[in-house]
């Protein structure tokens, strides 16, 4: 049987090429049908034919300008809709990556941009289109498309950055869904948790910090990551009790212990031996938008007690990595709901109703003594001394809630006053924060605490010994 071919030199009237004219016209006929689709191929390659509105990358500089972290508020987002490999090598600051083969069925994660500007890109412009046509369809009402997409950017020279872990807004599989009892829901809503409470959080996938640091034994808990307080401080002597300014490198280190944003967060400590580094963990990840960190009240003796699973590690470096885990996607949400600067403080105790000024350290420390170095001795003036293991049982339980609000009264501190806590660099401090907002009480920590406090010029940062 004889096969078509359009260049068979002798073809007859029925559908062949007679001769080597009619040859050459076919040939030709081809090539113009391949450049056409090529053309057609690079056109939709190179601009944007979806339903978006374009937008320069000069606009997008000037957005990300005046406002880098555009996520954090429903305002406008920007969509990276590449992989999640091509957006770890480099993508535009401030960007989520939802890849656009996932987008139709991850929709849900963007509802509160509906009705916010969306700004599209991928590498050319092409999965930008279907990712435009995919939101149109779902009812985003701003959609728009940036000119140019990554490949343009790159081209410019323009500011990228890069991420082992995509930022998205994808919650963690919902180990914490339907299935959560009400004591789990109770917990959800405190800041401190007994070990029961606290185990059964661990169980349905709650990440698990050991704020301990270091010298604390060889008992670990499994599952269990290290953290340090002053993994997030500046190394500033002065400044160094005070949370980092610069979200990315909060987001970095938290994202590499496995922090999200909808995932409780369980930490412990040894209150016995510690300075309330648990409570002062909890602080800073609720000041940061984790609002579903807690402590557990008596620490690791309690979650050992209540059968939470134990490791001993050979040594300090295992036991650093021993916990490895999937890396979080945590997206920094500050409030200064518990925060309290120094110069806020100064301000509020010059008004007609200050608040009432908590200083958490040792009795010596708050007669003068320096032993942490205060540049300067004694306490601020009206500071009211609360030792904050004042309030902890001898086995570093919390006392019983009758006794600490007993206590608490027995010095003015009630639920309806303002109260504002410090120590040396906000540890102690924020330790008791958690625990007075737990019971009800209006409280911030003032981070900065004596460090700071004591380095300023003391006319304007007074001190006092008594």
């Amino acid at each position: 049987m004889v096969r078509f071919n359009p260049f068979t030199p002798n073809a007859n009237a029925s559908g062949f090429f007679v001769g080597n004219r009619n040859k050459t016209l076919g040939a030709r006929a081809w090539v113009a049908l391949l450049l056409l689709l090529l053309v057609l191929q690079l056109s939709a390659c190179a601009s944007p034919m979806g339903v978006g509105e374009l937008l320069s990358q000069s606009d997008l500089i000037t957005k990300l300008e005046a406002d880098p972290r555009p996520t954090q508020e429903p305002n406008w987002l920007l969509l990276d809709v590449r992989s999640p490999q091509e957006f770890a090598e480099g993508h535009i600051p401030g960007a989520v990556n939802i890849d656009h083969r996932e987008l139709a069925e991850r929709l849900d994660e963007l509802q509160r941009f509906r009705e916010a500007e969306v700004i599209v890109y991928c590498e050319r412009g092409v999965r930008a289109n279907r990712a435009e046509t995919i939101l149109d369809e779902a009812g985003f009402m701003r959609i728009r498309h940036l000119e140019g997409d990554m490949s343009a950017w790159r081209d410019r020279e323009l500011p990228m950055e890069t991420s082992l872990t995509p930022v998205t807004f994808l919650p963690p599989q919902d180990s914490l869904g339907a299935s959560t009892s009400a004591v789990d829901q109770d917990a959800l809503t405190s800041w401190v948790v007994n070990a029961s409470e606290g185990r059964q959080l661990i169980d349905k996938g709650a990440t698990l910090l050991d704020a301990r640091g270091k010298g604390q034994g060889k008992l670990q808990l499994q599952g269990a990551l290290p953290v340090r307080w002053d993994q997030f401080t500046p190394k500033d002597p002065v400044t160094r009790g005070t949370l980092l300014g610069d979200d990315r490198v909060l987001e970095q280190v938290l994202r590499s212990l496995g922090i999200s944003n909808q995932t409780p967060v369980v930490v412990f400590g040894n209150p016995p031996q510690g300075w309330g580094e648990a409570g002062r963990i909890v602080w800073m990840l609720r000041s940061l938008g984790q609002q579903q960190a807690v402590f557990v009240d008596g620490g690791i003796e309690s979650l050992k007690a209540a059968g939470v699973e134990t490791a001993r590690q050979k040594t300090v470096g295992q036991s650093l990595h021993s916990a490895a885990r999937q890396p979080g996607d945590f997206v920094v949400q500050r409030t200064d709901a518990w925060d309290m600067t120094r110069d806020q403080l100064r301000a509020q105790l010059e008004s007609d109703n200050p608040p009432i000024l908590i200083d958490t350290r040792e009795p010596r420390e708050y007669r003068g003594k320096t032993p942490y170095g205060e540049q300067r001795g004694g306490h601020v003036p009206g500071a009211i001394n609360l030792y904050f293991k004042d309030l902890l049982a001898a086995d570093g339980r919390l006392l019983p809630e009758s006794e600490l609000r007993e206590q608490l009264a027995a010095i003015g501190i009630t639920p309806d006053k303002t109260i504002v806590a410090y120590c040396t660099g906000g540890i102690r401090s924020g330790w008791l924060t958690v625990v007075l907002t737990d019971l009800g009480y209006s409280v911030k920590n003032y981070a900065g605490s004596m460090w700071e406090w004591s380095a300023g010029p003391g006319d304007r940062y007074p001190l006092e010994k008594s």
